[in-house]
């Protein structure tokens, strides 16, 4: 699940790769007794089906695995890798640390939300704006509304069922209290 090496500019250490995967480091981890990193993706699936280090088949559990020393995760932020949106028309080489970042605010990510183009108000992914459906979207919309305001509704008459069913102890509560008084001169004060 690492990052496919041709992506980045320059060389990568050997020791920045993932052994099962072979591309780089992505979200880090190490095995405790032999030390060796993998992708947390990776390793993951790997202890789904085997309970070694796949490098010195040492045991090892998910449990056990920690993560990588500050100067491996420093140096992986180093890196600069080309930006997965290059397909698309994006020509930024950024360090990995920001990666992320990048992403989120790239102008050629295609899952990146923008207001419809036709008005609708609703933000969509970019990719999906030209099989979108004003129409069709908004009546999805009102029925999701209108079965939460339905909700409510159910949610109010029983809360004023309840409150009916406690106005009514409340008023026999008052009753008794009045009855005591009367009886008892003690509870007068009360």
């Amino acid at each position: 699940m690492g990052f496919d090496i041709i992506r980045f500019v320059g060389e990568v250490d050997e020791e920045l790769l993932c052994p099962i995967c072979t591309g780089v480091l992505q979200d880090p981890v190490q095995a405790p007794a032999c030390e060796h990193a993998f992708c947390k993706g990776c390793i993951l699936e790997w202890l789904l089906r085997q309970s070694t280090c796949p490098v010195d088949r040492l045991s090892v559990n998910v449990l056990q695995l920690r993560p990588v020393p500050r100067i491996l995760k420093n140096l992986l932020n180093r890196l600069y890798i080309i930006c997965e949106n290059s397909s698309y028309g994006c020509q930024n080489v950024v360090k990995l640390d920001t990666l992320d970042s990048h992403l989120s605010e790239c102008e050629y990510n295609p899952k990146r939300p923008f207001p419809c183009e036709q008005g609708c108000g609703l933000i969509i992914p970019k990719d999906e704006h030209k099989d979108h459906n004003c129409v069709k979207e908004l009546r999805e919309l009102v029925q999701k509304q209108q079965q939460k305001i339905n909700e409510m509704h159910q949610d109010m008459a029983t809360y004023r069922y309840e409150m009916t069913g406690i106005k009514d102890e409340m008023r026999i509560l008052k009753g008794y209290v009045r009855a005591l008084r009367v009886c008892n001169p003690s509870v007068r004060a009360v």
